[in-house]
């Protein structure tokens, strides 16, 4: 006891590094057991509960990593699906092959239905 719990700022210590990060609890341990073995049980559920919220934490940065991970990928592979079928009607439409867009084959793009269910699909 004595040894590892002497001030407010020893205790911490002891419970962040020894009791949270097991650290040398086997030391800690012995020494409440020798004291009072109440004192090693409350340490010993300390102990438990300390590992238990820091494994899920971690648990849930991974989870949430995960996700932001699959989101982005779905949004990519949205964007090129949409991108790919454009194109396709794009060059379906462009009547003289220049690379622009009138106004004309702008209207022509919008009576297509496959496009406007492309840009549909992606919020537009």
């Amino acid at each position: 006891g004595e040894q590892f719990f002497h001030g407010v700022a020893a205790s911490m210590y002891t419970l962040l590094i020894r009791g949270a990060f097991l650290d040398g609890i086997d030391k800690v341990m012995r020494a409440l057991v020798d004291e009072e073995i109440a004192l090693a049980g409350v340490f010993l559920v300390y102990v438990l509960l300390a590992t238990l919220t820091v494994m899920n934490l971690l648990v849930g940065v991974l989870c949430e990593v995960v996700n932001v991970v699959a989101t982005t990928e779905k949004e990519e592979l949205m964007v090129q699906f949409v991108k790919s079928k454009l194109l396709r009607v794009l060059n379906e439409v462009d009547e003289d092959n220049d690379g622009v867009i009138t106004k004309t084959e702008f209207l022509k793009i919008l009576e297509c239905s496959e496009a406007c269910r492309a840009l549909y699909d992606v919020g537009v």
